[in-house]
């Protein structure tokens, strides 16, 4: 087995033992995801996207919330657990494919080009798992990918409380990724709530792909 299979492995099974619990981040049920979920939708720009590539969809929460405003939308997982919850759940409307995949293996621009990427509490997990030149390349590929005037919508927890994958000035490094790849400004913001008595920060970014 190679080293990028021993990580792909990694991620698969540390995530498949994460959902098997059930859902471990509260992402279906708790009050401040939903407002989360709220504030993304409003700082889209469009009000309906041809094609929606989603990167950590988890079971498909958000999703499903975003679906009526896509045409088509493909959302993808690296947990077995998250995909099979996401396909079991009632609701999902017949545009949306939910579909087994990591996304350093999968080959964005096959499929694209997207007139929306969404990669919302992924990237910091992607740099836990890879060299930072790995990021960097996913970047460039979904720049590739994208459609020209599409955009890309990041959203990411900081703050030195959480643990060192949080640390703004990490999260702000891979933002700055994405722009030096290529993608503009359009959008960003601190949505500031508390979870579980807990303060908690999400930066958000929309970035465009100029035409």
């Amino acid at each position: 087995m190679t080293d990028r299979e021993q990580i792909s492995l990694k991620a698969q099974t540390y995530f498949d033992e994460l959902w098997s619990r059930g859902d471990p981040w509260e992402l279906e049920t708790s009050e401040f995801e939903h407002k989360r979920y709220a504030r993304l939708l409003e700082i889209l720009k469009q009000p309906r996207y041809e094609r929606v590539l989603e990167i950590g969809c988890g079971s498909g929460t958000f999703t499903r919330l975003l679906a009526p405003r896509a045409q088509h939308m493909l959302a993808l997982d690296v947990s077995t657990k998250a995909i099979a919850r996401a396909q079991a759940a009632n609701g999902t409307p017949k545009q949306v494919e939910f579909r087994v995949a990591n996304i350093m293996d999968y080959d964005v621009q096959a499929e694209g080009p997207w007139d929306l990427v969404v990669m919302s509490e992924t990237v910091y997990f992607l740099g836990w798992l890879y060299s930072l030149f790995d990021v960097c390349w996913l970047a460039s590929q979904l720049f590739k990918a994208t459609r020209e005037g599409g955009e890309l919508l990041l959203a990411n927890l900081q703050g030195e409380a959480h643990g060192p994958l949080f640390l703004p000035g990490i999260i702000r490094t891979y933002e700055h990724v994405f722009v030096n790849m290529g993608y503009q400004h359009e959008y960003q913001d601190l949505f500031r709530s508390q979870k579980d008595g807990v303060d908690l920060e999400i930066a958000m970014l929309l970035l465009a792909k100029a035409c």
